[in-house]
């Protein structure tokens, strides 16, 4: 019985089926769309119509989240204008910069930025603790910095603004 079907009744019958099967689909599943397809109404003279729907509301109001205020924008902090020599502005930072390669003064300025971090606060023996670590960082360059001097040049930068009076005996054996 096999031998007696060809090729073409085979594709045939694959071709039917495949047909049929999504003929059935589309029927079933897209009943609305084939009814509203067929039973559509002479449209009115107007054409705009349907543009002019009126406008449902789909959610509430938004309201701001508290604690958050709307400010003006002359209010509003901007950074520095760039000036219109750029070849003078990226000389001037890279001279800037070059002077902070130097180890000695790079030292001191970390150090200043740790004392502008402890200004509130009043705790003499965690700064102290700090500047070792500080200090510490920079022991590869021991050869190239003067460390009674820089550490000279941090007492000198933190008598007015830190809480506690720190001096230079307060950081002995800090390179021990």
């Amino acid at each position: 019985m096999l031998s007696s079907i060809s090729w073409q009744h085979y594709l045939a019958a694959v071709v039917i089926i495949t047909v049929s099967y999504y003929l059935y689909i589309v029927l079933r599943y897209y009943q609305k769309e084939i009814g509203n397809l067929f039973n559509r109404k002479p449209q009115t003279s107007n054409f705009f119509s349907g543009v002019q729907a009126p406008a449902y509301a789909v959610m509430g109001q938004a309201k701001p989240d508290s604690g958050v205020t709307i400010g003006e924008t002359q209010n509003l902090p901007f950074t520095d204008v760039l000036p219109d020599d750029l070849i003078e502005a990226v000389t001037k930072s890279t001279d800037l910069v070059s002077n902070q390669n130097d180890p000695s003064s790079e030292l001191v300025s970390e150090a200043g930025n740790l004392i502008e971090a402890y200004k509130d606060v009043d705790n003499k023996q965690e700064f102290i603790t700090l500047i070792g670590i500080l200090v510490g960082s920079y022991k590869r360059f021991q050869e190239q910095i003067d460390l009674p001097a820089a550490l000279s040049r941090v007492v000198e930068i933190s008598k007015d603004k830190l809480k506690f009076t720190v001096a230079l005996s307060d950081f002995q054996n800090i390179w021990a």
